[in-house]
């Protein structure tokens, strides 16, 4: 590179000047010089390698016991167990053992008896606390004779048993229907059926539930006897129980178990259309939920949806409709029900059909489930209810006993309108007190039968439908017990009860046998309410 400068005397001067580059200059390195470094890596590598000789551990000193065995050498530490032998002391030639009995120290006094009946045997048939000779307690469990068949049950006892269903079915046919009566036939139950077989226990269940008797002890001593039978029952026979047991309001939910069960496993053998349809009807009258049953009976049921005749079509109860179908079986079977025109035309129609068939419309209309009715079917519908709205005459049912006694009260001692009878389409209300619908309710219609519940009573799935479409409709419901009622013995009671009953509202049980003193104390120390009637 050229550079210019000026001198002292003005004069241009020139000169080079060396500029450093970027650039670097390597020395070259020769073929001997790169086979000296070659040979000096590998003489490292080599003094390496005899390092790791000397300090690593071999793959057999890697264990994790002592007496494992490498996978190269399975047997090489056998040899030194082969040379030696191995010896076992040998066991001793008596065993002694020394027993101790302390039982002849006296008993601590905390131990003792407190009576003297815990020192009697648990079995006693006497004052004495002694087992007679000869009972089965004092003998020992014979095998052979336990897998002896059962013996037939003998003629005598065929015969009291005969006779006993003789006569409460004429009982019952002659409408002798007294309380103490069927105590006494209840009682002679429950010692002859432990020998009757299933057919003479379901005529037992039908008398006792034609006559409406209202003991929960022996329905709950037949279902335990119809749990032993069930078994061994034909599919008819088992239709039957079915059907007696929803009439009687049974609801043992292990007996329903069993007898699901056994239906299940007959479906495909010999049930028909119409045995689907009862044991469906009945699941919904008990309230009872068997998902694997009920699903395998729509599936069987699914094809035949659109065969249904008439009857069949009424032998299906509304409330199976709402809460044992599915979707898919619900708008089939409404489907099948619009093609055939069930209920129209009115005056044509049985009064208990036509009932039927309005109550499932008030409960489609009414009560609240998610199911898209197709085009056909809701047009049924709006012609079932406008037809029956114009030309059927329903004919109201009466008030029972206590219902009036209620009304005698209301009208005379505490001078309340009421409407007495008062009909809501397919419904009939009783004691109607502006928009309040004071109902009773009966033992034997609106309960249950559960030997699970300890007391408490469950409200039948017809009587919750009843009182479920009551409140859709506007109106305010009131239950009053009817067995409650009749325990009451003086006007001033009954009087001082609906009056709690109505400004309070729903009661508890213990309210029925409260003073009226106690009652009136109660009403001036808190605020007061006005009636809603």
């Amino acid at each position: 590179m050229v550079a210019y400068a000026n001198g002292e005397d003005g004069e241009l001067l020139c000169g080079f000047v060396k500029v450093w580059t970027s650039e670097r200059n390597y020395p070259r390195v020769r073929a001997s010089e790169r086979a000296r470094l070659r040979a000096e890596h590998s003489g490292k590598e080599d003094e390496f390698e005899a390092f790791c000789a000397k300090t690593m551990p071999a793959p057999e000193d890697v264990r994790e016991d002592v007496i494992e065995k490498p996978p190269t050498d399975a047997f090489r530490h056998d040899a030194q167990y082969m040379a030696t032998h191995i010896s076992i002391v040998p066991p001793a030639e008596k065993l002694e053992l020394t027993v101790r009995d302390t039982r002849t120290r006296p008993i601590p006094a905390s131990l003792t008896a407190t009576h003297a009946a815990l020192e009697h045997p648990l079995r006693s048939s006497d004052r004495h606390g002694f087992a007679p000779p000869g009972h089965p307690s004092d003998q020992f469990y014979d095998a052979a004779a336990a897998r002896v068949p059962p013996q037939p049950v003998p003629d005598g006892t065929q015969k009291l048993e005969l006779e006993f269903l003789e006569t409460i079915e004429a009982s019952w046919a002659t409408g002798e229907s007294q309380p103490e009566l069927w105590g006494q036939y209840a009682k002679r139950a429950e010692e002859l059926l432990i020998t009757m077989p299933l057919d003479r226990i379901l005529r037992v269940l039908k008398a006792f539930v034609m006559a409406r008797y209202r003991g929960a002890d022996l329905l709950n001593r037949i279902g335990s006897e119809l749990a032993r039978e069930v078994k061994s029952a034909s599919s008819t026979r088992l239709c039957q129980v079915f059907h007696w047991l929803a009439r009687a309001g049974l609801r043992d939910q292990t007996l329903m178990s069993l007898m699901g069960n056994e239906a299940l496993f007959r479906l495909s053998d010999d049930f028909v259309l119409d045995m689907y349809v009862e044991v469906m009807n009945v699941h919904a009258r008990l309230d009872v939920r068997n998902p694997r049953l009920v699903g395998a009976m729509l599936r069987e049921m699914a094809p035949f949806f659109r065969e249904l005749s008439k009857d069949q079509c009424t032998s299906v109860i509304p409330l199976t409709v709402m809460s044992i179908f599915s979707d898919e079986a619900r708008v089939a079977y409404l489907s099948r029900c619009a093609e055939l025109n069930m209920g129209l035309p009115v005056r044509m129609t049985k009064p208990d059909v036509l009932r039927q068939f309005r109550l499932l419309e008030d409960c489609l209309r009414l009560d609240y489930h998610p199911t898209v009715l197709p085009a056909q079917v809701q047009l049924w519908l709006q012609n079932l209810k406008a037809e029956s709205e114009a030309h059927d005459a329903i004919i109201p049912t009466p008030l029972s006993d206590v219902e009036k006694d209620i009304l005698r009260i209301l009208e005379q001692e505490m001078d309340v309108a009421v409407t007495p009878i008062l009909q809501d389409s397919v419904l009939t209300l009783h004691l109607v007190l502006g928009k309040t619908v004071l109902q009773v309710m009966d033992a034997y219609d609106d309960y249950y039968v559960t030997p699970a519940m300890g007391g408490q009573r469950l409200v039948r799935a017809e009587t919750k439908l009843q009182q479920r479409l009551i409140w859709r409709r506007g109106w305010r419901l009131l239950t009053l017990d009817a067995e409650e009622w009749k325990k009451l013995t003086d006007d001033i009671y009954k009087k001082d009860l609906l009056e709690e009953l109505l400004i309070h509202g729903q009661h508890k049980p213990e309210h029925f046998f409260r003073t009226p003193h106690a009652i009136r104390s109660e009403k001036q120390s808190s605020v007061c309410m006005v009636p809603s009637w």
